[in-house]
């Protein structure tokens, strides 16, 4: 799902298996979001063996999707595929729910439709186009307008 995370459009993964919510430092660079330094880093355990690094920065941002805004709290990780991952923490605060059969996440009372595997791998591959600077390349971000277009054709 697409949102807006301190003004620009991000891709989301809504992720019931997480205890935190993420942005990328690439992402956070680009939105301009205020990061800080953590006074107690902590400790980031992935599902497999031997996968943790140390969570040293955080950011606090507006987000909004549809109607619903709010500022939520976000630990500044390295991630591979999307600018957000929210967890239970946002989940929960939102009262989202997820329905797998019918491809609709609705947060708030609000229907959204969930991406089909176009949507997310041209939004994926928009985040590609962002350098570890956080400079975004130019002539190279995919148009996310267009890739929706195409993608209920």
């Amino acid at each position: 799902m697409f949102m807006t995370v301190n003004g620009l459009e991000a891709i989301v993964l809504f992720d019931s298996g997480s205890t935190s919510d993420s942005i990328s430092p690439e992402f956070a660079k680009v939105a301009g979001c205020r990061t800080f330094e953590l006074e107690n880093p902590t400790q980031l355990q992935l599902g497999c063996s031997g996968s943790k690094s140390t969570i040293s920065h955080g950011a606090q941002v507006p987000i909004k999707v549809g109607d619903t805004a709010v500022d939520v709290y976000l630990d500044v990780v390295n991630l591979d595929r999307y600018d957000v991952v929210f967890g239970t923490p946002f989940l929960r605060r939102l009262g989202v729910l997820l329905d797998f059969k019918n491809s609709v996440i609705i947060i708030q009372g609000q229907r959204f439709k969930a991406l089909t595997p176009l949507e997310e791998d041209v939004g994926a591959s928009r985040r590609k186009h962002v350098n570890r600077g956080g400079q975004v390349q130019k002539n190279q971000t995919p148009a996310i307008r267009s890739m929706r277009t195409q993608a209920s054709e």
